[in-house]
């Protein structure tokens, strides 16, 4: 009998934490502890968790494959797909795809570039995805 009572009270405890809990992805409050929030997912508003939008950032707190966006200059080629980053907080390396057509940037242009991290035991990089010169996005938010 108390094996039962044991079994049903620990069934009873699984059930109440699994209504109670927050499904992943879904808005817990307005500050994200890291990782991927809901807004990471369906493109909400941003401004409401801790946003890496430094180089400095970035490296310092950035977990493996966050997605970042930052503001800077490509300032030198590395190799192949992978160039210098550098913004006013300081420089990492990034990997451009080379299934993408990057012409539309140029070297020293200021672009907001859009991508994961890549973070090892000894480096931090960054895959990116999209790149958008500055002016051009300027362009596209005024009202019209």
């Amino acid at each position: 009998m108390k094996k039962l009572s044991a079994l049903v009270l620990a069934s009873a405890l699984a059930a109440s934490t699994a209504v109670f809990a927050a499904p992943p992805g879904a808005p817990g409050g307005f500050e994200n502890q890291g990782g991927y929030g809901y807004n990471d997912y369906y493109g909400g508003p941003r401004g409401f968790g801790n946003e890496l939008n430094t180089v400095a950032a970035v490296k310092k707190n950035a977990s493996d494959d966050q997605h970042v966006t930052l503001t800077g200059r490509l300032v030198n080629y590395l190799g192949h797909d992978r160039y210098e980053f550098a913004d006013n907080t300081g420089t990492i390396e990034v990997e451009l795809d080379d299934d993408y057509n990057w012409s539309m940037i140029a070297k020293g242009q200021l672009i907001q570039i859009f991508g994961s991290v890549d973070r090892d035991f000894f480096s931090t990089s960054i895959d990116v995805k999209r790149a958008i010169p500055v002016d051009n996005l300027q362009n596209t938010m005024q009202p019209r």
